[in-house]
Protein backbone atom coordinates (compact mmCIF):
# COMPACT_ATOMS: atom_id res chain seq x y z
CA UNK A 1 0.00 0.00 0.00
CA UNK A 2 1.19 3.92 -0.88
CA UNK A 3 2.25 5.68 2.24
CA UNK A 4 1.10 9.55 1.95
CA UNK A 5 3.40 12.04 3.31
CA UNK A 6 2.49 15.98 3.72
CA UNK A 7 4.02 18.81 4.78
CA UNK A 8 2.77 20.67 7.89
CA UNK A 9 0.80 23.01 5.41
CA UNK A 10 -2.13 20.84 5.00
CA UNK A 11 -4.96 21.20 7.18
CA UNK A 12 -6.45 18.14 7.80
CA UNK A 13 -7.24 16.98 11.82
CA UNK A 14 -4.39 15.40 13.48
CA UNK A 15 -6.43 12.74 14.55
CA UNK A 16 -6.74 12.30 11.00
CA UNK A 17 -3.46 12.13 9.83
CA UNK A 18 -2.95 9.73 12.65
CA UNK A 19 -5.81 7.58 12.01
CA UNK A 20 -4.31 7.21 8.32
CA UNK A 21 -0.82 6.94 9.31
CA UNK A 22 -0.09 10.18 7.15
CA UNK A 23 3.27 11.47 7.79
CA UNK A 24 4.26 15.20 8.23
CA UNK A 25 7.24 17.08 6.89
CA UNK A 26 7.79 19.73 9.48
CA UNK A 27 8.41 23.38 8.20
CA UNK A 28 10.40 25.77 10.20
CA UNK A 29 8.85 28.48 12.01
CA UNK A 30 10.94 31.17 14.37
CA UNK A 31 9.44 33.78 16.98
CA UNK A 32 11.92 36.22 17.94
CA UNK A 33 14.94 34.09 18.42
CA UNK A 34 13.57 30.92 18.73
CA UNK A 35 12.85 28.42 15.98
CA UNK A 36 11.37 24.75 16.30
CA UNK A 37 9.61 22.59 13.73
CA UNK A 38 5.88 22.60 13.31
CA UNK A 39 4.58 18.96 13.19
CA UNK A 40 0.91 19.86 13.19
CA UNK A 41 0.97 19.08 16.92
CA UNK A 42 -2.40 20.09 18.95
CA UNK A 43 -0.88 21.54 21.73
CA UNK A 44 1.45 23.06 20.42
CA UNK A 45 -0.74 24.80 17.81
CA UNK A 46 -3.04 25.43 20.18
CA UNK A 47 -0.25 27.06 22.46
CA UNK A 48 0.66 29.27 19.31
CA UNK A 49 -2.54 30.71 18.95
CA UNK A 50 -3.62 31.08 22.29
CA UNK A 51 -1.13 33.32 23.05
CA UNK A 52 -1.51 35.54 19.16
CA UNK A 53 2.27 34.43 18.67
CA UNK A 54 0.63 35.66 15.49
CA UNK A 55 -0.16 39.50 15.04
CA UNK A 56 2.04 42.42 13.80
CA UNK A 57 3.67 42.94 16.87
CA UNK A 58 5.74 40.24 16.79
CA UNK A 59 8.96 38.67 14.70
CA UNK A 60 7.23 35.56 13.42
CA UNK A 61 8.41 33.95 10.57
CA UNK A 62 8.29 30.72 8.53
CA UNK A 63 10.41 28.41 6.39
CA UNK A 64 10.27 25.51 3.91
CA UNK A 65 10.64 21.94 5.35
CA UNK A 66 14.34 21.48 4.04
CA UNK A 67 16.11 18.96 2.81
CA UNK A 68 17.85 17.41 5.51
CA UNK A 69 14.42 17.24 7.94
CA UNK A 70 12.69 15.61 4.55
CA UNK A 71 15.65 12.97 4.15
CA UNK A 72 14.87 12.22 8.00
CA UNK A 73 11.40 11.35 7.62
CA UNK A 74 11.67 9.46 4.38
CA UNK A 75 14.62 7.43 5.33
CA UNK A 76 12.71 6.72 8.66
CA UNK A 77 9.53 5.41 6.43
CA UNK A 78 11.86 3.08 3.97
CA UNK A 79 13.56 1.64 7.37
CA UNK A 80 9.74 0.53 8.13
CA UNK A 81 9.56 -0.99 4.92
CA UNK A 82 7.80 1.45 2.75
CA UNK A 83 8.57 0.95 -0.63
CA UNK A 84 5.82 3.14 -2.42
CA UNK A 85 6.00 6.51 -0.82
CA UNK A 86 3.83 9.76 -2.14
CA UNK A 87 5.08 13.18 -1.35
CA UNK A 88 2.69 15.92 -1.82
CA UNK A 89 3.78 19.73 -0.72
CA UNK A 90 2.91 22.67 -0.48
CA UNK A 91 2.99 24.99 -4.09
CA UNK A 92 6.20 24.95 -5.47
CA UNK A 93 6.08 28.96 -5.99
CA UNK A 94 5.39 29.60 -2.43
CA UNK A 95 7.84 27.38 -1.05
CA UNK A 96 11.06 25.18 -1.88
CA UNK A 97 9.74 22.43 0.05
CA UNK A 98 8.60 20.31 -3.01
CA UNK A 99 12.19 20.88 -4.67
CA UNK A 100 13.41 19.84 -1.42
CA UNK A 101 11.28 17.16 -1.75
CA UNK A 102 11.99 16.02 -5.66
CA UNK A 103 15.84 16.56 -4.35
CA UNK A 104 15.08 13.42 -1.38
CA UNK A 105 13.28 11.34 -3.81
CA UNK A 106 16.15 11.45 -6.42
CA UNK A 107 18.12 10.48 -3.38
CA UNK A 108 16.74 7.93 -1.96
CA UNK A 109 14.72 6.31 -4.75
CA UNK A 110 16.18 2.64 -6.33
CA UNK A 111 14.82 0.05 -7.86
CA UNK A 112 12.85 -1.75 -4.80
CA UNK A 113 11.63 2.19 -3.44
CA UNK A 114 9.28 4.35 -5.47
CA UNK A 115 9.07 7.93 -4.40
CA UNK A 116 6.89 9.97 -6.44
CA UNK A 117 6.37 13.54 -5.70
CA UNK A 118 3.52 16.04 -6.17
CA UNK A 119 3.10 19.89 -6.28
CA UNK A 120 0.00 20.44 -4.64
CA UNK A 121 -0.16 24.18 -6.49
CA UNK A 122 -2.42 24.70 -3.16
CA UNK A 123 -2.29 26.20 0.24
CA UNK A 124 -3.35 25.33 3.52
CA UNK A 125 -6.73 24.01 3.38
CA UNK A 126 -6.06 23.01 -0.53
CA UNK A 127 -3.70 20.70 0.54
CA UNK A 128 -5.80 18.87 3.08
CA UNK A 129 -8.43 18.23 0.24
CA UNK A 130 -6.12 17.04 -1.91
CA UNK A 131 -4.95 14.38 0.84
CA UNK A 132 -8.26 13.59 1.41
CA UNK A 133 -8.73 12.55 -1.78
CA UNK A 134 -5.11 10.95 -2.47
CA UNK A 135 -5.89 8.45 0.69
CA UNK A 136 -9.28 7.48 -1.42
CA UNK A 137 -7.19 6.62 -4.01
CA UNK A 138 -4.76 4.54 -1.48
CA UNK A 139 -7.60 2.79 -0.64
CA UNK A 140 -8.89 1.62 -3.74
CA UNK A 141 -5.25 0.33 -4.10
CA UNK A 142 -3.25 2.34 -6.79
CA UNK A 143 -0.04 2.58 -7.09
CA UNK A 144 2.00 5.74 -6.20
CA UNK A 145 2.51 6.88 -9.65
CA UNK A 146 -1.09 6.09 -10.52
CA UNK A 147 -1.99 8.31 -7.79
CA UNK A 148 0.30 10.74 -8.87
CA UNK A 149 -1.11 11.36 -12.09
CA UNK A 150 -4.57 11.14 -11.01
CA UNK A 151 -3.66 13.91 -7.90
CA UNK A 152 -2.67 16.15 -10.13
CA UNK A 153 -5.54 15.80 -12.61
CA UNK A 154 -8.04 16.45 -9.18
CA UNK A 155 -5.72 19.52 -8.23
CA UNK A 156 -6.59 21.36 -11.59
CA UNK A 157 -10.02 21.13 -11.11
CA UNK A 158 -9.54 22.65 -7.34
CA UNK A 159 -9.75 26.13 -5.42
CA UNK A 160 -8.97 27.62 -2.00
CA UNK A 161 -10.07 30.01 -0.90
CA UNK A 162 -9.32 32.62 2.20
CA UNK A 163 -10.84 35.23 4.00
CA UNK A 164 -8.48 37.76 5.18
CA UNK A 165 -9.72 39.99 8.36
CA UNK A 166 -6.63 41.64 8.64
CA UNK A 167 -5.13 43.52 4.98
CA UNK A 168 -2.12 45.16 6.75
CA UNK A 169 -1.27 42.54 8.28
CA UNK A 170 -1.19 40.53 4.94
CA UNK A 171 0.60 43.39 3.11
CA UNK A 172 3.45 43.21 5.84
CA UNK A 173 3.56 39.55 5.09
CA UNK A 174 3.59 40.19 1.41
CA UNK A 175 6.61 43.04 1.48
CA UNK A 176 9.08 40.90 3.86
CA UNK A 177 8.75 38.37 1.00
CA UNK A 178 8.63 41.10 -2.03
CA UNK A 179 5.24 40.32 -2.81
CA UNK A 180 3.59 43.63 -3.90
CA UNK A 181 0.27 42.65 -4.89
CA UNK A 182 -1.26 44.45 -1.92
CA UNK A 183 0.29 48.04 -1.68
CA UNK A 184 -0.01 50.58 1.21
CA UNK A 185 -3.22 52.25 -0.69
CA UNK A 186 -4.86 49.48 -0.89
CA UNK A 187 -4.31 48.25 2.69
CA UNK A 188 -5.54 51.65 3.81
CA UNK A 189 -8.71 52.02 1.68
CA UNK A 190 -9.26 48.50 2.89
CA UNK A 191 -8.84 49.73 6.50
CA UNK A 192 -10.98 53.17 5.76
CA UNK A 193 -14.20 51.40 3.94
CA UNK A 194 -13.49 48.40 6.52
CA UNK A 195 -13.39 46.57 2.90
CA UNK A 196 -12.08 42.56 3.14
CA UNK A 197 -10.90 40.31 0.39
CA UNK A 198 -11.21 36.66 -0.32
CA UNK A 199 -8.20 35.65 -1.57
CA UNK A 200 -8.29 32.39 -4.33
CA UNK A 201 -5.62 29.72 -5.18
CA UNK A 202 -6.32 27.74 -8.07
CA UNK A 203 -3.51 25.76 -10.56
CA UNK A 204 -3.22 29.08 -12.33
CA UNK A 205 -1.98 31.12 -9.58
CA UNK A 206 -3.93 33.31 -6.91
CA UNK A 207 -5.97 36.06 -7.16
CA UNK A 208 -8.71 38.35 -5.56
CA UNK A 209 -12.46 36.61 -5.79
CA UNK A 210 -14.41 38.57 -4.18
CA UNK A 211 -14.02 41.98 -1.51
CA UNK A 212 -16.66 42.63 0.99
CA UNK A 213 -17.57 44.94 3.59
CA UNK A 214 -17.24 43.79 7.50
CA UNK A 215 -15.42 40.79 8.21
CA UNK A 216 -18.72 38.99 9.10
CA UNK A 217 -19.95 40.22 5.42
CA UNK A 218 -16.78 38.36 4.37
CA UNK A 219 -17.28 35.22 5.45
CA UNK A 220 -20.37 34.88 5.12
CA UNK A 221 -19.74 35.28 1.23
CA UNK A 222 -16.62 32.74 1.78
CA UNK A 223 -18.92 30.10 2.63
CA UNK A 224 -21.78 31.42 0.26
CA UNK A 225 -18.91 30.62 -3.28
CA UNK A 226 -19.07 26.92 -1.93
CA UNK A 227 -22.63 26.96 -1.19
CA UNK A 228 -23.06 27.47 -4.41
CA UNK A 229 -21.31 25.02 -6.11
CA UNK A 230 -23.08 22.50 -3.92
CA UNK A 231 -26.52 23.69 -4.84
CA UNK A 232 -25.32 23.47 -8.90
CA UNK A 233 -24.25 19.63 -8.38
CA UNK A 234 -20.77 20.59 -8.88
CA UNK A 235 -18.47 19.37 -6.83
CA UNK A 236 -16.20 16.18 -7.98
CA UNK A 237 -16.21 15.22 -4.39
CA UNK A 238 -18.72 15.20 -1.07
CA UNK A 239 -16.01 16.79 1.04
CA UNK A 240 -15.22 20.56 1.97
CA UNK A 241 -11.77 21.16 4.18
CA UNK A 242 -12.02 24.54 6.53
CA UNK A 243 -9.66 25.63 8.70
CA UNK A 244 -8.92 28.88 10.91
CA UNK A 245 -5.82 30.59 11.66
CA UNK A 246 -7.28 30.37 15.76
CA UNK A 247 -8.32 27.81 18.01
CA UNK A 248 -11.23 25.00 16.38
CA UNK A 249 -13.85 26.18 18.86
CA UNK A 250 -13.91 29.87 17.34
CA UNK A 251 -14.91 28.02 14.10
CA UNK A 252 -18.50 27.64 15.19
CA UNK A 253 -18.68 31.55 15.93
CA UNK A 254 -17.16 32.32 12.63
CA UNK A 255 -20.68 34.45 10.87
CA UNK A 256 -22.44 31.81 8.49
CA UNK A 257 -20.59 29.03 9.46
CA UNK A 258 -23.52 27.45 11.45
CA UNK A 259 -25.72 27.93 7.71
CA UNK A 260 -23.01 26.50 6.15
CA UNK A 261 -22.72 23.17 7.87
CA UNK A 262 -26.58 22.77 7.46
CA UNK A 263 -26.39 23.34 3.92
CA UNK A 264 -23.67 20.82 3.64
CA UNK A 265 -25.79 18.38 4.84
CA UNK A 266 -28.63 18.68 3.40
CA UNK A 267 -26.32 18.02 -0.39
CA UNK A 268 -24.54 15.01 1.88
CA UNK A 269 -21.47 16.97 1.71
CA UNK A 270 -18.97 15.90 4.77
CA UNK A 271 -16.85 19.02 6.08
CA UNK A 272 -13.62 18.62 8.10
CA UNK A 273 -12.54 20.91 10.67
CA UNK A 274 -8.93 22.02 11.24
CA UNK A 275 -6.83 23.90 12.89
CA UNK A 276 -4.85 26.50 10.20
CA UNK A 277 -1.49 25.30 10.09
CA UNK A 278 1.37 27.53 11.20
CA UNK A 279 2.35 28.76 8.22
CA UNK A 280 -1.00 29.45 6.71
CA UNK A 281 -1.72 31.84 10.08
CA UNK A 282 1.58 33.93 9.81
CA UNK A 283 1.78 34.43 6.44
CA UNK A 284 -2.27 35.22 6.40
CA UNK A 285 -3.08 36.53 9.77
CA UNK A 286 -4.55 35.72 12.58
CA UNK A 287 -8.63 35.07 12.17
CA UNK A 288 -8.31 34.05 8.76
CA UNK A 289 -11.21 31.74 7.53
CA UNK A 290 -10.15 28.85 4.45
CA UNK A 291 -12.03 26.60 2.77
CA UNK A 292 -11.34 24.65 -0.52
CA UNK A 293 -13.51 22.51 -2.98
CA UNK A 294 -13.17 20.67 -6.26
CA UNK A 295 -15.37 21.61 -8.85
CA UNK A 296 -16.85 21.21 -12.66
Amino acid sequence: MVQLVVDSGCDLPDEFLRKYNVAVLPHSVSVGKDSFGDQRNPAQMSHFYARSLVDRSRQVNSGPAGEPEIEKVISRLIRQGQTDILVQTINAANSPTYTNAVNVARKLGSDTVNINTVDSHTLFSGQGLLALYTLSLIQKGLTGAQIKSRAEEFGRKMVGYAAIQDVYYLRERGRQKNEKSVSWLKAFMARSLDLHPILSMTYQGSAVADTVKTYDGCTHRLFELAEEKMAADELLMPAVVVSIAGPLKDLEKVPGFKAFEKKAAEHKVKIYRSVMSLSGGINLGPGTVALAIAAK
